[in-house]
């Protein structure tokens, strides 16, 4: 979660403080209302619902717009100018999760044009022969494996693009958040469908494309029933095939932006219970206690997290060659 390193900090003050609060606190509030306390005025753990204490850890995985341009100024029914406001373009909004993509584009040209130049000089840093080696790995294992040398030549250049994109996005997530508000907060792109039902249409528009291209457009659609089929059941098959061609970019989109999001809800749920559990206590000294597994149960979800933005990319890039390979070659 782009927050989630910042909650654990967070949570761990809130420990040390509950005894402190206990002792200042005269009544509690519900629903989370505000209340003095010393020189500020501060929403503290005992003050808060429980559902408030989820809904804060929780709200962060949320896209929200960070800029809204406007176009000049905004009018009521009978034509005159609304004081103070603007009309907005809604389309074109920008959201916290566009700039981190942007971020990923700029470390990729960073890294990967040394990369480029090390191919032509044959002088390289270890980074750039780390980078190097994985170029090797996604050209030989994920595309020349499924479409051979000859076929796959051509796509290496967009599968290796789409397996270090979201491999980048997915990297960020992991980085500690310093607030809560843009551009502070660290955001995880593909842990919104926004972004990997982008990356999934890319694949079904070529899946069609260089499907009918290489097939023709009438052979390409006859060719989803398998040969050999019964006539009497063609109808049925076709519809079958035909939503297992839309279910597969369906289950690209979900699979990514599931798991990434999955573990980030883990890991705020696992902090959320540490507030939870001082405010059940009233701040009592316990409170440490109940502390430590959830916050284990935090830093082991974050590790696996570590693993699978990795996993996760690779499963993408992979399903997709697979699936275009296979619109290109429906006898196979």
């Amino acid at each position: 979660m782009h927050s989630a390193r910042f909650l654990i900090i967070a949570g761990l003050l809130a420990c040390l403080a509950a005894p402190a609060v206990r002792a200042q606190e005269q009544e509690k509030h519900e629903q989370g209302q505000k209340h003095e306390q010393g020189h500020g005025h501060a929403l503290h753990t005992m003050e808060m619902s429980n559902a408030d204490i989820f809904n804060h850890s929780f709200s962060h995985s949320v896209p929200y717009a960070i800029f809204e341009p406007g176009i000049g100024p905004r009018y009521d029914g009978n034509g005159i100018v609304v004081d103070g406001h603007e009309q907005k373009v809604s389309w074109l909004t920008i959201y916290n999760v566009q700039p981190w993509q942007w971020v990923c584009l700029g470390l990729m040209f960073a890294i990967f044009l040394p990369v480029l130049g090390s191919f032509r000089s044959g002088r390289a840093n270890r980074l750039t022969r780390v980078m190097r080696g994985f170029c090797h790995w996604v050209r030989d294992e994920m595309v020349y494996s499924v479409m051979g040398k000859e076929e796959g030549r051509a796509f290496v250049p967009l599968f290796m693009f789409t397996f270090f994109f979201i491999t980048f996005q997915n990297s960020i997530g992991l980085i500690p958040s310093a607030s809560h508000d843009f551009p502070l907060a660290i955001y995880t792109a593909t842990g919104t469908p926004y972004v990997t039902v982008s990356l999934a249409a890319v694949t079904l528009s070529l899946m069609l494309i260089l499907g009918m291209k290489r097939n023709g457009v009438f052979g390409f659609w006859k060719g989803l029933v398998p040969h050999g089929v019964p006539i009497v059941i063609v109808p049925l098959m076709f519809v079958i095939e035909l939503v297992s061609l839309c279910v597969k970019p369906f289950a690209l989109t979900v699979r990514l932006f599931a798991n990434m999001l999955s573990g980030h809800l883990v890991i705020a749920a696992s902090i959320g219970l540490i507030f939870l559990f001082a405010k059940m206590q009233g701040g009592a000294i316990t409170s440490y206690l109940t502390a430590v597994p959830c916050l284990g149960m935090a830093i082991f979800i974050y590790i696996i997290e570590a693993f699978v933005t990795l996993l996760q990319a690779y499963i993408f890039t992979f399903l997709s060659i697979n699936f275009i390979y296979q619109s290109m070659h429906q006898d196979h």
